[in-house]
């Protein structure tokens, strides 16, 4: 059973690395690529979940799909403000950050104290971080955008706890409660988004709302769910060279010796954890 997670964390994974490329590419901003996919998003899954069940929810139950679907929410829009102000690949290489995220999380939330190993690969990222920033100053998109991607990978992280709580609420109903509540993050902000689109853009838009989210996020979710902390970081790892690569080919991202190296020290230091705790486990 454990394989077939594997494989939809993986599959997840790749439609995650090509992703950001489409957000940089579409003239949408921020805002309407949220409100686009969640709609496609919420609709297709509202026709794969039979109405009965969501009439057999609790209130536990609904209150559990919002907590999640504002979760969801607000990682959507900081991490898609993270690639329009930085670049694709050094968006998701800064939510990949999420592993050491769960690292004070699991103190916090499963009473697990981290170790001197755990600080060190904090570190270790951190000047993984200092090598791809080419000067801190929040004046700089690419600065700012790696920092908003730090607080997205943040409610990255925080999700799979929640969602292992509500486990007991089948994934596609889970999905659809994920898309759902996390409308209203963004339909606070509706009045920034903008429409004026060509043909083009709604292709991309479409292609991020069907393949991008129903696909991969629905996917990502269930493998989330089932696998432990540090598998699902490292499988998500895979997400960034693949980000990297086809940022590189389609978007011409220039990728210099100090960024190459400053993303190796980061994946290196959350695969480190995460093998770390694996082999603990």
């Amino acid at each position: 059973m454990n394989s077939r997670y594997y494989t939809e964390g993986l599959i997840a994974v790749f439609l995650f690395g090509i992703t950001p490329v489409f957000i940089k590419e579409v003239s949408a901003n921020a805002y309407t690529i949220g409100i686009v996919r969640l709609i496609i998003g919420s609709v297709f899954l509202f026709s794969l979940v039979r109405v009965r069940k969501l009439k057999k929810l609790s209130r536990k139950d609904w209150k559990g799909l919002l907590y999640i679907g504002l979760l969801f929410g607000a990682h959507w829009m900081t991490y898609f403000i993270s690639v329009k102000l930085s670049t694709p690949s050094m968006a998701i290489l800064s939510v990949s950050s999420f592993g050491l995220h769960m690292i004070y999380l699991n103190w916090i939330i499963n009473g697990q104290k981290p170790l001197l190993k755990d600080l060190l690969a904090v570190f270790v990222a951190l000047i993984g971080i200092f090598l791809i920033v080419p000067e801190f100053s929040l004046g700089n998109d690419l600065t700012a955008g790696i920092l908003v991607g730090l607080v997205s990978a943040f409610f990255f992280a925080v999700l799979p706890f929640v969602q292992r709580r509500h486990q007991h609420i089948d994934s596609l109903t889970r999905a659809f409660g994920q898309y759902a509540f996390a409308m209203i993050i963004f339909l606070v902000m509706i009045s920034e988004s903008n429409w004026d689109l060509s043909d083009q853009d709604w292709l991309f838009l479409g292609i991020l709302g069907l393949v991008c989210t129903v696909g991969a996020h629905t996917l990502w979710l269930r493998a989330s769910t089932m696998l432990a902390p540090a598998k699902i970081s490292l499988i998500f790892y895979l997400g960034t060279p693949v980000a990297m690569i086809t940022s590189y080919l389609f978007l011409g991202e220039d990728m210099s010796g100090s960024k190459l190296l400053g993303a190796g020290l980061i994946i290196s230091a959350n695969i480190f954890s995460a093998l770390k705790k694996r082999d603990k486990a």
